[in-house]
């Protein structure tokens, strides 16, 4: 296992370059969300934000995922000198639209896939959380809505002044259902750990892959469920650094980089675990 997380960071480490479609994605979805808010004002234009979201995850993910899988094949090469090492990982980027061409309608499956899941498993999480949590009585439900709205929290205060206005019983509430979100939001990540992997290894069917994913997850469940208890422990560890990191501009930036590395070294750290377990991968994408 140690060794496994050394190669992963080496491979990340050489191949930085990674995180630049990251970033440029990120920001591109966070300036069209910040523009379909303010658009978004009927339902055919709710549809075609929807549909223009789905194409913009099908063509970053097919490009990226499948570039990082480049990036795994590549570490296994030896380099006499650095700088052909350098052009070959620059190189990375014409896999882009290669993994575009090959893998696009596999993660627009798996983006509708994904969100059928939510619509399913949110009623469930609901009801099983009514039963062991309970709902708010009235009197809590009115306190609240007159806490949401404060002016104070609608303008520039946000959750710091709605959590200070909330009573002892509404945090204890809330957090009993955050506690409940947390788990159930790891469990469905632990379970889809293996599926991008497998679709890029093994299968473009995206329901196929799940299904492999979860079969090779249960196989080596052991291996797999440390190492994403450990990969959980090292992002809690870095989300909650950077809630205090938002006190300081330059912290922050510092704090943003890290979780895009973290991000990068995380997906690698997978399709490394993936490709060494149950991959039969050769020459064919080449």
């Amino acid at each position: 296992m140690k060794e496994l997380f050394k190669d992963a960071a080496k491979i990340t480490n050489y191949n930085l370059i990674l995180t630049i479609p990251m970033i440029i994605f990120v920001k591109i979805l966070d300036l069209y969300s910040l523009y379909s808010k303010y658009t978004v004002d009927s339902i055919p234009k709710f549809i075609l934000a929807t549909i223009t979201m789905l194409f913009m995850f099908g063509v970053f993910c097919s490009g990226w995922f499948y570039m990082v899988e480049r990036a795994i094949e590549l570490s296994k090469k030896v380099f006499v000198l650095d700088e052909d090492r350098a052009k070959a990982t620059l190189n990375l980027f014409k896999s882009i639209p290669q993994g575009v061409g090959k893998f696009f309608l596999s993660f627009v499956g798996v983006y509708i896939i994904f969100a059928l899941i939510q619509i399913f498993a949110t009623p469930l999480v609901y009801l099983f959380g009514t039963k062991i949590i309970g709902v708010l009585d009235d009197a809590s439900m009115i306190s609240l809505q007159q806490t949401i709205m404060d002016p104070a929290i609608t303008t520039n205060q946000g959750m710091a002044v709605f959590i200070d206005k909330l009573t002892p019983e509404q945090l204890i509430f809330f957090g009993k259902w955050s506690l409940l979100l947390m788990i159930v939001t790891s469990i469905v990540m632990y379970l889809l750990m293996l599926w991008i992997p497998e679709i890029i290894y093994k299968t473009p069917n995206p329901l196929v892959a799940l299904w492999n994913s979860l079969v090779n997850l249960f196989k080596d469940f052991f291996t797999s469920f440390r190492l994403f208890i450990s990969l959980w422990l090292m992002g809690f560890a870095l989300l909650f650094i950077n809630t205090f990191a938002v006190i300081n501009p330059v912290a922050y930036i510092i704090m943003n980089l890290a979780l895009f590395y973290f991000s990068v070294y995380l997906v690698v750290l997978i399709f490394l675990y993936y490709d060494r377990k149950f991959s039969e991968h050769n020459d064919e994408n080449e």
